[in-house]
């Protein structure tokens, strides 16, 4: 199956499926590429509603492995601003999924802890404004 998941550090994902515990993070120009790759291999998932742009950076993480019509990970892509910046209060941020093949997703770089903790506190935000809002 996905023989280099044995090389490393794995968490449950919430679907229950051990992934890769990294979290991936591409330009709008690295992005565009992974949607082309998985449109010619025929990916259901292409990350069709989120917006590309040189002022946002995307970050992968894998949620499950898809096996058909060959193996990849379901990502979900969560496009934030570049650069380091903090989202600044009423900004949306976007989130699609991707499907990204094993040997593509290794070779992306990883976030960098701070920007990964930086992601958490966003995601939880959201998440609670959604709530109350509802």
């Amino acid at each position: 199956m996905f023989d280099r998941l044995r090389d490393l550090r794995t968490v449950r994902s919430w679907h229950g499926w051990p992934v890769p515990a990294v979290v991936r993070v591409v330009s709008a120009t690295q992005l565009a590429v992974l949607i082309d790759a998985a449109v010619a291999s025929g990916f259901s998932r292409i990350a069709r509603d989120v917006p590309i742009g040189p002022e946002r950076e995307y970050l992968l993480v894998p949620g499950l492995p898809e096996m058909s019509p060959s193996l990849s990970w379901i990502c979900r892509v969560v496009a934030i601003p570049a650069g380091g910046a903090l989202v600044a209060p009423g900004e949306k941020l976007w989130y699609t999924v991707l499907d990204v093949t094993p040997a593509d997703f290794h070779r992306l770089p990883r976030v960098r802890r701070r920007r990964r903790d930086e992601l958490l506190h966003w995601m939880v935000h959201a998440a609670y404004e959604r709530r109350r809002r509802a």
